[in-house]
């Protein structure tokens, strides 16, 4: 029996909802007390400032005993709106301790900071993505500042908790207007404190993709610097993200980036979106 294409949208949209709807259900705010055991368990002792609770939403204020600063932790229902109609609400928790670590350890360290950039000669800012940023437009001194603050900020990363956390690299350049943008040369992470440019930022990304998109045990080989003509692409198909690059002749330039599956198999991922054949689906340009 043959399914209308209509009805078949309509189930599309039917199945999620009906799941949806199973959720709401069953759904309903954590109490102070599962607040304060959920977040104990997460990120260390802690102490209870104060606590609120109201049939659709649970706040609870901590006092983390580790580094002596506070935070908060909620539990409230969050609205579902599909193409504009309610479908009722789900139970959503979510808290503040990376937020106010970053701001206690930053103001902890902050006249050290302030010297370290001093005197190598760089600028920094705070940042809402970033742990710090540190500014020069000489890359060099840059990372050479950034590296500093990085020590610095790495004595307060009690128990792990700041791992990966990310100092920022930026450059400083005037246009002609004295606007002032920035050009990002990299990151230096905690706990390591070791310097990632661009290049191995891209490399990073790339490897994500491919885990996510090909083989989850694919390992990094290398990446060369080829034209889209390389590929055997077919153009048309190339999908134009808005703000990004991308091929628009055969003679444009592609990055390919290869790797080994769990096979030993090599194959590769080129840094360019590419529609699947009769499809509106699009994934990463492959081999695979």
């Amino acid at each position: 029996m043959k399914v209308k294409r209509h009805m078949m949208r309509k189930f599309r949209y039917i199945i999620p909802v009906m799941l949806l709807l199973s959720l709401v259900s069953c759904g309903s705010v954590k109490s102070a007390n599962d607040l304060y055991k959920q977040a104990k368990k997460k990120h260390g002792k802690c102490t209870v400032v104060s606590k609120d609770e109201t049939e659709d939403k649970t706040t609870v204020v901590l006092h983390d005993e580790l580094q002596d600063f506070d935070y908060t932790v909620t539990s409230s229902m969050d609205e579902i709106n599909i193409d504009g109609s309610s479908f009722g609400s789900v139970p959503d928790t979510s808290d503040s301790f990376d937020r106010d670590l970053k701001e206690k350890v930053l103001s902890d360290c902050m006249s050290d900071i302030e010297d370290a950039c001093s005197s190598v000669g760089v600028s920094y800012q705070l940042s809402d993505y970033a742990l710090l940023v540190v500014k020069s437009s000489d890359e060099d001194k840059a990372v050479k500042g950034a590296k500093k603050c990085a020590k610095i900020l790495q004595k307060k990363n009690k128990k792990h908790r700041m791992d990966g956390w990310e100092i920022e690299v930026r450059g400083k350049t005037e246009s002609n207007s004295n606007y002032t943008y920035d050009d990002k040369y990299g990151v230096v992470r905690l706990p390591d404190n070791e310097y990632a440019d661009i290049g191995d930022l891209k490399v990073e990304y790339y490897t994500e993709m491919a885990h996510s998109q090909t083989d989850p045990k694919a390992t990094y080989v290398r990446k060369e610097k080829k034209t889209f003509a390389d590929t055997g692409a077919d153009l048309e198909r190339v999908v134009n993200v808005l703000g990004e690059d991308y091929p628009t002749s055969n003679s444009s330039p592609v990055t390919f980036y290869y790797f080994k599956d769990s096979n030993g198999r090599e194959y590769y991922l080129c840094d360019f979106n590419y529609y699947e054949s009769n499809s509106s689906r699009f994934a990463w340009y492959t081999n695979y």
